[in-house]
């Protein structure tokens, strides 16, 4: 199957509650909310792949106080252990900083040079930077960073905070 990243709303109270979990149980609450009728934004496996186009590291080597790179991996961690699932959250005021600094972001610019063989090159995840799928994958980003793009908007609007899962 293969890690795959979920972006989902959360209020401040709820994000405070999920802080005092232990791991497990953290899990599990994650699974719970994603099968309530709240938003969500799952972009799948694309997510290392356009850390890197926002950022040029990978995801694990999130950039520190970079809205950008928040955008993908959220602000803080949930659990300090390294061996816990990466489940991250953003509070709402940060929401809307994060949607500011992607409605700046200009992807087509990001993306004008865009080269497959330099993400394979980084190690980014997963396995699919093959230059004869070049135009493919490039659409996709895009695609995937405007989905990302509109959600944080709409969290933003609603202010509202996000938790990001990525496993």
């Amino acid at each position: 199957m293969g890690m795959t990243a979920c972006y989902m709303e959360a209020e401040r109270d709820v994000i405070e509650k999920l802080k005092d979990k232990s791991d497990e149980d953290l899990f599990d609450e994650i699974e719970t909310l994603e099968e309530q009728n709240i938003k969500m934004y799952d972009m799948d496996k694309l997510w290392d792949g356009l850390h890197f186009i926002l950022t040029g590291v990978s995801a694990s080597e999130p950039v520190e106080n970079n809205l950008l790179s928040e955008a993908i991996v959220g602000t803080a961690m949930f659990s300090d252990d390294e061996m816990s699932d990466f489940i991250t959250y953003i509070y709402p005021e940060r929401v809307s900083e994060i949607s500011l600094a992607l409605n700046e972001f200009d992807i087509n610019n990001a993306l004008s040079d865009f080269s497959p063989r330099k993400l394979a090159s980084n190690g980014i995840y997963p396995s699919i930077w093959v230059e004869e799928d070049k135009d493919g994958l490039k659409n996709e980003l895009k695609e995937e960073f405007n989905g990302l793009k509109d959600f944080y908007k709409s969290m933003s609007y609603e202010h509202k905070g996000v938790i990001v899962s990525i496993y």
